[in-house]
């Protein structure tokens, strides 16, 4: 795991990914300046999610297309590594970068740290949920002009949540998007804003973490069938 891990950050770094994920979060919290403070409890939490879950959606599939290219999931597929560990490296170490982007954003957008520690939470666990839901479809593409639908279709479910919980959408049908994993991710967001309860937050964490076990399997089988599997 740990040469897993210092090569992944050493190819991210040389790649750019890395730095250009941090810079998207840096622009982020720029732009948030632009908004008059009062608009910044609703589009605090729409810039988080962006960053730890939509944009680490998309890096994701983007350092898997480029291993495939370079042939490195080919090479690793006849050693003896255990891709758990591979999957988990690449999950822990976007997770790790969606919290300092996380941070960033709140420093530079809201000029505060207040109500970080809830932030720091939501955005690890939901940035598990979608580096691992990325990995899972990117596995079949190979490249991003094939990942865009998929991308646009995260896009456009993740955001739903948002309008139901601000009473955009008030049907008995859309209390279906409780079951998007971006919906408990919404109440850490908002905790450093407005008061949300203890049991809410709980139960969001334990939402997020059935999550992440769901989108680990898929993760594991997909990309073990279509990457590993699919080039041999």
């Amino acid at each position: 795991m740990r040469n897993i891990v210092r090569t992944n950050i050493v190819l991210g770094v040389r790649s750019y990914v890395y730095p250009i994920y941090l810079l998207v979060a840096l622009a982020y919290g720029l732009m948030l300046l632009a908004f008059p403070e009062r608009y910044l409890p609703t589009m605090v939490p729409i810039f988080l999610l962006f960053e730890p879950g939509l944009v680490g959606f998309m890096f994701v599939g983007t350092e898997i297309f480029a291993e495939k290219k370079d042939g490195a999931i080919g090479a690793l597929a006849v050693t003896p590594i255990d891709w758990r560990d591979y999957i988990l490296a690449k999950t822990l170490l976007l997770s790790l970068l969606s919290v300092i982007g996380a941070v960033l954003i709140m420093a530079i957008g809201t000029r505060s740290l207040n109500g970080l520690p809830y932030v720091v939470v939501g955005t690890f666990l939901i940035s598990i949920v979608y580096t691992l839901l990325g990995i899972a479809v990117s596995a079949k593409y190979r490249d991003l002009d094939d990942y865009f639908i998929p991308i646009l279709g995260v896009l456009v479910v993740s955001l739903l949540p948002f309008a139901h919980y601000h009473g955009y959408l008030t049907g008995e049908v859309w209390k279906v998007l409780y079951a998007v994993p971006s919906y408990p991710a919404i109440h850490f967001f908002k905790a450093p804003f407005e008061e949300i309860a203890r049991k809410t937050l709980a139960y969001s964490a334990a939402a997020l973490l059935v999550w992440s076990g769901v989108a680990y399997q898929l993760a594991k089988l997909r990309f073990y069938r279509y990457a590993v599997e699919g080039l041999r």
